[in-house]
């Protein structure tokens, strides 16, 4: 732990020491250099971090009166303003010391007095919540106005108002809680929402002192009664909210027993505990022997102490109304330089407003004063002021002159008219003192404008942030930020490590400009923050997605007949092929992580990452990503397995449905009381590593872990089946048959949950952790390994594995915690190339960079080993000759397959292809495809007028429509699909879908109804047959169903007809009413053919239709080409678009559309999903 020193001592308020009292609280600022004090007479002042007299920068009267002092016991801050708390109101203020609005607690509960204030935990609140006790609480009486007060930081209102159940003394966060002391010693957990009690800890019995929270621990000082007295319990409680567990106390050796706590900001276990009597000790939960003592040169007692977010200054405050600053850092210290409080770059201090200098001018006798100039006015001058406004509250320079002291005039002595006396002692102080700054007029251009220099200096602290913010392709394009902006730090840690979000312009997330993260041939994965979040998921699956064998597994089975129609499996066949297709373009997962958010057994393993505020406390990402490992390998082994089983397969090519992760295990074990030998075989997919006991060697390497990880030497107690002893020790081990049973790809979960477990990676040694080739071989069932720097150094009997992927846990000093993946040999071409995954960040990386484990802010999760000896290449080998055997199954284009229990026959209007129109590659056929929305939009009005996108609305596809775009039956649709309904529909957008209540229910339903996997196996189809797709804004539609279609296959007539000269797009029902004279989108008449039942209006889009349109536009398209007429019918597009404002003229009266009847088509035999 480092040394600490004090660096300056110096009064918080320019009063006299005394006069307004000692200081009662003390704050950091963490959006600028400023450390905020709070006297016991209500009076807030804020301090530069220049020394040597850290020069105050405001100071203002926040809460009390000069008869009635009211003391400050909290202070809070956010971009805008400070906040700051006494018993008897709240008040927000800007950092210049103006006022933003008060809060008066009597108006709201005229008995409560508030003793703490915290910001609410929730990242997406802006309240903050109050809370204390009335006079009868104190005697354990508690009455209506015993309450916590929820306010709105920008607003000032009370936004609600929630029963205490009990006389509160603290208030902090954690992570997930808002912890609330009580007098009677306990710790409330309380929901951030509804301010509900969840839980409740016992700390100390005789109440509390000081209560401090971070993260997921509280930690706590209080009294305990001796002899029927409180004194202070010379001990720190600690509680642990994930288990709700009390840790083992850490004893304070200090005499007079702690009084003030902190926590150190970047290590939750090295705490900051005072004394009244002016003396702290640094303190380590994790070594408590190691503690530093250090004694404050001050006559007065300690009343508050604060830490900064750099850990770098210690602040505390003394009863006589000064501060001493401490600093660890040496060499600010020793040569008086800055302290950092903050340890990210922050905004600079705002001086003062000061006015541009006026123009210089050659001043000689004969310059006229018309040369000076006068500025226009149009209003009246302030300076023509009436005898009646010479007096006014709001002009201080005009008011009358206040009345003298009366010690002034007491000792008032004239000499010649003029008046004089000595200085009371009560006004003396430093007073009229000025923030030094830098020379005013050098920022001045001598015209009076301020210089570009000045302007880069104001603007620098958004500029050097800018590499960070959400980037658009609707910005005006100007100077990139270099490659090097991302290897900024953020509290030690790269910035492209950090957890990135897609941010919407008004234009749509297709405006946000994914390439600016991405300028490799991988695709990343965006994160579906718009679904209940699972997108932790994505790092894990770009690491199956770059195992070969286990990429060719799951693509080979999206060619065999899956009966699933839900299959995880197939998804994840789907998935890699689209991200192996991409090149570079960014991909979703959403269609695996619907088929995975179904899946009950992965609620029950809580492996949906549930919301930040859920009362059940949440594991680490790299334990749900290792629980996930062993889902996920265990689901696609069962899967495969049922589907070759229905399938009349051939002996050889039996193993195309083996997992490669998969290989068996022997366990043995051996009766402690008979002797007793038993063995059993069973099927493992990952390998957890076991660490060394407490006290043993550390591991030199992950090699050197991997025979205790087989092998699980263990004694567990049982009923012995051969003795029938109840409580029998029994011996147990596991054996691997032999190096031929090696798996083809080795899932390993590197099982990093201590301290102890993570310093076996981050150890000083010449050669990493985690060597590039394992050679594994087994002899006498037990598993022997070495790790290698190249696969040459291995025993020809050996397997080799190479490291594929690594799967890692981040999280910077300011940011969430989340998943990366480093892959090695990404592209064939570069086999020990590192390439980081963060989402849909893809970067190249070093190999000493991926891995070093020395930093706190990379934990391991999973490690992935693919096999590259000659027998692993000899069974790929295999493998894709007996998966030349299977093929796609083309019966899903030419049968009508449907779900619908009520399907009616007389609004069928697709014709399904028969075996002669099999499509081949450059097909023309148009598509359209309609969609419901899942979730609302979640967006929030922000104070300044903008609108931003917390989480955009969440679509699903409900029916997709395919047209035949050539031959003789060109324009007769083929595929008319609705799609079944898995999830609640919150809205089907009718007015533009055409979907009704009931549509997508098998029950109820009169329109073809199939699974989402067979409608997008036929897609997928035409897409691998070589079609091209004709359709309007088709991007967007292959975005939300999640299929990359190649650019050269898709023509999209937003782009056909769009002018390079004009901005806007153009609409598919202007085109229409433009160019074929159609009205499309207005509503459908479906007409029955019995003669008895009423007609159906269909309102909304109707996706046959739009893809006629869009198929006829085409054609349009290719005419006007061919007869070079195409400039001067775009020109006639804009210039009429323009004109009825791109909308076609509405029509008084309409004749009934009617489909063109489609005959019903044979059922024919119905294919397999």
């Amino acid at each position: 732990m480092a040394e600490w020193s004090q660096q300056a001592h110096f009064y918080a308020d320019h009063a006299m020491p005394g006069v307004l009292g000692g200081v009662s609280s003390l704050y950091f600022d963490p959006f600028s250099e400023l450390l905020w004090t709070g006297s016991a007479s209500g009076q807030v002042t804020s301090h530069t971090n220049t020394p040597p007299g850290f020069a105050r920068y405001s100071s203002y009267a926040a809460h009390g009166t000069p008869a009635r002092r009211s003391p400050v016991h909290t202070i809070l801050s956010d971009e805008k303003s400070i906040l700051s708390a006494s018993a008897v109101s709240v008040r927000a203020a800007q950092r210049n010391g103006l006022g933003r609005w008060t809060v008066s607690i009597g108006d709201h509960a005229p008995q409560l007095e508030l003793a703490g204030m915290c910001a609410s935990p929730r990242s997406t609140s802006s309240d903050v919540i109050v809370g204390g006790a009335t006079p009868q609480a104190a005697s354990g009486t508690l009455t209506e106005q015993d309450v916590l007060l929820t306010i709105h930081v920008n607003s000032g209102r009370v936004m609600r108002r929630v029963p205490s159940e009990a006389a509160i003394t603290h208030l902090v966060k954690s992570g997930r809680y808002v912890c609330a002391g009580t007098a009677q010693g306990n710790i409330q957990l309380r929901d951030p929402r509804s301010l509900a009690v969840e839980h409740q800890l016992t700390a100390h019995h005789g109440g509390l002192i000081d209560v401090q929270a971070e993260g997921h621990l509280v930690y706590s000082i209080g009294w305990t009664l001796r002899q029927g007295h409180r004194v202070p319990e010379p001990m720190i409680k600690a509680h642990d909210l994930r288990s709700m567990r009390a840790q083992v106390p850490i004893p304070m050796t200090a005499p007079g027993g702690p009084a003030r706590l902190a926590i150190h900001p970047k290590r939750t276990s090295l705490l900051a505990v005072a004394t009244p009597q002016a003396q702290f000790q640094i303190v380590d939960t994790h070594h408590p022997g190691q503690m530093q003592f250090y004694l404050l040169p001050s006559a007065s007692y300690l009343s508050a102490m604060a830490f900064s977010s750099s850990a770098e200054a210690l602040a505390f405050g003394e009863s006589d109304g000064s501060v001493r600053l401490w600093t660890n850092d040496t060499k600010a210290s020793q040569a008086a330089l800055p302290v950092r409080f903050n340890a990210y770059p922050t905004q600079p201090v705002r001086g003062a407003d000061y006015a541009a200098p006026p123009p210089r001018i050659d001043w000689q006798p004969d310059t006229p004063l018309s040369c000076v100039g006068m500025p226009h006015y149009r209003t009246r001058l302030l300076s023509a002021l009436s005898a009646d406004d010479y007096w006014s509250h709001g002009t201080p320079l005009l008011t009358r002159p206040a009345a003298l002291d009366p010690g002034v005039l007491d000792s008032l002595q004239t000499m010649q008219s003029i008046g004089y006396a000595p200085l009371p002692k009560h006004l003396r102080g430093q007073r009229n003192q000025l923030v030094s700054t830098d020379d005013l007029t050098e920022r001045f251009e001598p015209s009076g404008k301020l210089k570009r220099t000045a302007l880069a200096s104001l603007r620098g602290a958004r500029g050097d942030r800018r590499v960070h913010l959400a980037r658009f392709h609707s910005e005006q394009p100007g100077e990139d930020a270099a490659d090097d902006a991302w290897e900024a730090e953020c509290g030690g840690m790269p910035g492209y490590y950090r957890l990135l979000s897609i941010q919407e312009s008004r234009f749509g997330v297709e405006d946000f400009d994914f390439a600016y993260y991405n300028k490799t041939r991988f695709s990343g994965l965006e994160a579906d923050h718009a679904r209940p979040n699972a997108t932790y998921v994505n790092a894990y699956l770009q690491a199956l997605q770059y195992t070969r064998a286990l990429r060719a597994f799951a693509k080979r089975h999206t060619l065999m007949p899956c009966p699933d129609e839900e299959c995880l499996l197939c998804e994840a066949g789907f998935l890699f092929r689209m991200l192996e297709e991409a090149h570079g373009t960014h991909c979703q997962a959403t269609n695996l992580l619907r088929v995975f958010r179904h899946r009950p057994k992965a609620h029950a393993l809580g492996l949906l990452d549930e919301a930040p505020d859920a009362a059940a406390p949440q594991p680490p990402y790299s334990q749900l990503a290792q629980r996930l490992n062993h889902f996920v390998l265990g689901e696609l082994s069962q899967e495969a397995l049922r589907t070759g089983a229905s399938m009349p397969l051939p002996t050889e090519a039996l193993a195309l449905c083996a997992n490669p992760c998969a290989y068996t295990l022997q366990t043995h074990s051996t009766c402690g009381v008979c002797g007793h030998r038993s063995s059993r075989q069973h099927l493992a997919h990952v390998l957890p590593l076991l660490y060394p006991p407490p006290g043993a060697p550390p591991a030199r390497d992950v090699a050197q872990l991997l025979p205790a990880s087989f092998a699980r030497d263990a004694v567990v107690r049982g009923k012995c089946r051969h003795c029938h002893a109840p409580h029998a020790p029994h011996a147990t081990y596991r054996t691997v048959p032999s190096t031929d049973a090696l798996p083809a790809v080795l899932s390993m979960n590197a099982g990093v949950h201590t301290a102890a477990q993570l310093a076996q990676w981050a150890q000083d040694r010449d050669a990493p952790f985690v060597a590039p080739y394992l050679a594994v071989h087994v002899s006498h069932g037990r598993v022997h390994a070495e790790g290698l720097a190249a696969p040459g150094d291995a025993a020809a009997s050996a397997a080799v594995y190479t490291l594929r992927s690594l799967v890692v846990q981040v999280q910077g000093a300011h940011d969430a915690p989340h998943l990366c993946t480093f892959v090695r040999g990404a592209d064939d071409a570069e086999p020990d190339a590192w390439t980081l995954f963060n989402d849909f960040l893809v970067r190249p990386v070093r190999a000493d960079e991926v891995l070093h484990f020395g930093e706190a802010w990379k934990i391991p999760a999973l490690l992935t080993w693919e096999r590259v000896d000659g027998a692993a290449r000899a069974h790929a080998e295999h493998l894709a000759r007996a998966a030349q055997l299977l093929h796609a199954d083309t019966r899903l284009l030419t049968a009508d397959e449907n779900l619908a229990v009520h399907r009616d026959t007389a609004h069928i209007r697709h014709e399904p292809l028969g075996a002669e129109e099999l499509p081949e590659p450059g097909t023309l056929v148009a598509i359209d495809a309609e969609f419901v929305a899942l979730a609302e939009e979640d967006a929030e009005l922000c104070s300044d007028g903008t609108r931003s996108v917390l989480r955009p609305r969440c679509l699903a596809l409900a029916r997709v429509s395919v047209v035949r775009g050539q031959g003789p039956k060109e324009g007769v649709p083929f595929i008319d699909d609705h799609i079944v309904a898995t999830e609640p529909v919150v809205d089907y957008l009718t007015q533009y879908s055409g979907i009704q209540p009931g549509d997508l229910d098998v029950q109820t339903s009169t329109a073809t109804l199939v699974p989402h996997k067979v409608a997008y196996k036929k897609l997928r189809m035409l897409v691998d047959r070589g079609c091209r797709f004709i359709g309007h804004g088709l991007a967007k539609d292959f975005r939300i169903i999640n299929l990359y279609v190649p650019p050269e296959q898709v023509i999209d007539t937003v782009s056909l007809f769009h002018s390079p000269a004009h901005a806007r797009k153009l609409s598919l029902r202007f085109l229409s009413w433009f160019l074929l004279k159609r009205d499309i989108q207005s509503g459908l008449v479906l007409r029955s053919h019995d003669t008895h039942a009423h007609d159906e209006l269909h309102e909304g889009h109707d996706s046959i239709e739009d893809a006629e349109a869009a198929l006829q536009l085409f054609r349009c398209y290719e005419s006007f080409v061919r007869d070079d007429r195409l400039e001067d019918v775009l020109e006639d597009l804009y210039e009429v678009g323009a004109r009825v404002q791109w909308r076609p003229p509405e029509r008084t009266a309409s004749p009934t559309k009617e489909p063109t009847p489609r005959p019903t088509p044979a059922r024919d035999g119905a294919p397999s999903l």
